[in-house]
């Protein structure tokens, strides 16, 4: 037995790291959750997909089509503002600790660069057209990538 003790491999990180990318595992799935109780998933698919016409140059910024949801921060768009993206970054990362996945260590990362430099600047630009100082508010309350704290105080519709 003790021969077995010091000739063990040991496999991956070490458990307190693993346990760190399962908890933000469990918080990226929870927050990807908590989107879907405020918006539904038509709501987010129609929005995704006019936010890309936007994006390759298809349609003007102001352009609703059939988006019809009303801006009204709540759930987790009350903490920040891409919470979905926040999500895949946390779940990315969380998985790459818990398995100890260099890959995923290094594309968390980069998701996170894409998303605050290129991804998040152009939907904020579509929003602000869209819901105009209302939205210009709640981008200088709440946080854009990661959750810090800060929250909305907006209530209703705008």
């Amino acid at each position: 037995l003790e021969l077995l003790a010091r000739h063990q491999l040991v496999f991956g990180p070490p458990i307190e790291v693993r346990l760190f990318g399962a908890a933000l595992i469990l918080i990226g799935l929870g927050v990807e959750a908590d989107v879907f109780r405020y918006r539904r998933p038509r709501e987010v698919w129609v929005s995704t997909s006019v936010t890309f016409m936007k994006l390759i140059g298809r349609l003007p910024l102001s352009e609703t089509m059939a988006r019809t949801e009303p801006f009204v921060p709540r759930g987790p768009y009350v903490y920040v503002r891409s919470p979905m993206y926040f999500g895949v970054v946390a779940i990315t990362l969380g998985y790459g600790l818990s398995v100890g996945s260099l890959p995923l260590l290094f594309w968390g990362p980069v998701l996170a660069c894409w998303y605050w430099f290129f991804l998040i600047p152009f939907e904020e630009k579509e929003l602000g057209a869209l819901f105009g100082a209302s939205y210009a508010d709640y981008r200088r309350q709440v946080p854009k990538l990661f959750p810090y704290g800060r929250k909305c105080n907006q209530t209703g519709e705008s």
